[in-house]
């Protein structure tokens, strides 16, 4: 799996499981979110050059809570590893992607988004969330 996005191994694990389709899942749930809140923040981030939603950001942060627990030493490595290389290739403009991470986890459009998908995180099985944990770990860059 070299070089592939989390959302595109997200989406390889959500087929393999039989789920609806990560991605299409994280479209809608922002469109949903969006629709809730009318009055969205903005926040003072540079994120101009970024291809990515506070939807993606939210998934990121969800998998790296839920994730070590659920992976022996080993597979934690590679996790962090992979999680680390992924934040930088999702939000290449930014020096330090995790305090931008901890700066939107302040804002209260994010951590309603954070919250909508922690929620939507756990109505998958222990198993297809361990699945998608052991790929993310197990993914190779070059």
């Amino acid at each position: 799996m070299k070089n592939q996005s989390t959302l595109s191994i997200a989406a390889t694990i959500a087929k393999k499981v039989g789920c609806a389709g990560l991605l299409t899942s994280v479209a809608l749930l922002s469109q949903m979110t969006s629709a809730a809140n009318n009055g969205a923040t903005t926040i003072p981030l540079d994120m101009s050059g970024m291809n990515i939603t506070k939807h993606e950001i939210a998934v990121m942060q969800v998998l790296s809570e839920i994730c070590p627990p659920m992976l022996s030493n080993n597979q934690k490595q590679r996790f962090y590893k992979s999680y680390n290389v992924q934040l930088h290739e999702l939000m290449p403009t930014l020096e330090d992607p995790k305090a931008a991470i901890q700066y939107l986890s302040t804002q209260q459009d994010y951590r309603q988004i954070l919250q909508s998908i922690r929620s939507w995180t756990m109505g998958f099985s222990k198993r297809e969330n361990k699945a998608l944990c052991e790929d993310l770990a197990n993914a190779s860059y070059s």
